[in-house]
């Protein structure tokens, strides 16, 4: 949730002076872009044509497959109701086309949890001291556990390789130290386009919205200047 919350603070302001402009608007064919003027910083388009949708931009490509309009997927069916930047990173990320091979976590929607790494590690301790009466062992588990944290491990296959290269005690598995740790977590770039796609369709809703009530406005003027 953290990292969450810390990507939205960063996506609001990246896209603060955003201005969009409607490269095409044909049915399910739509292209908009969004970007501030005079700079392609954190600038990104919208494409969908049946059955996809596609971000590109400076946070790179994505794109996805669902349903036939992938705005409707991306918006109100799955929540029962509108609402900015509410996202469903989990679910998406099943409809990410990734491209043939790979595991779930070899997706761009994943990446290293060096935090949740840590964390695990001093669980995994305080649980392993409170059963451990040996003092020559408890202090190897409290120093191994000392130099393996705060390394920020950008790869969870550094991290396996440092805790097995490190000293533990002879009746410590590290294989069962690992198990059951929580070291994925959502992508800073994938949460990022998961929320420029639902402020983006925001955007372009509001403006046919407008767009709309304007022509409603214009032929109520003219049919009272008619009148007059």
């Amino acid at each position: 949730m953290k990292t969450e919350e810390h990507v939205l603070t960063g996506f609001i302001r990246n896209v603060a002076c955003h201005q969009m402009s409607i490269e095409r608007d044909d049915g399910m064919y739509r292209h908009l872009r969004f970007k501030r003027p005079g700079t392609n910083a954190y600038y990104f388009d919208l494409v969908t044509w049946p059955g996809y949708l596609t971000v590109t931009g400076d946070m790179g490509t994505w794109t996805f497959s669902r349903i036939e309009d992938m705005f409707e997927f991306f918006t109100s069916e799955h929540f029962g109701r509108r609402e900015s930047f509410l996202i469903n990173p989990g679910y998406w990320s099943e409809k990410f086309e990734a491209g043939a091979g790979g595991g779930r976590f070899d997706s761009p929607c994943y990446e290293f949890d060096d935090e949740g790494f840590d964390e695990g590690l001093q669980q995994w301790l305080a649980a392993y001291l409170e059963d451990c009466e040996d003092e020559d062992d408890r202090e190897l588990a409290t120093e191994a556990v000392r130099e393996l944290k705060g390394n920020g491990f950008r790869q969870q296959k550094d991290a396996y390789y440092a805790v097995e290269s490190a000293t533990w005690p002879d009746n410590v598995s590290t294989w069962d130290l690992m198990d059951g740790m929580s070291l994925q977590r959502y992508s800073h770039h994938y949460l990022w386009i998961c929320l420029a796609i639902v402020w983006g369709i925001e955007r372009y809703r509001i403006s046919k919205l407008v767009d709309k009530a304007m022509a409603t406005f214009m032929a109520f003027k003219g049919v009272e200047g008619g009148a007059a």
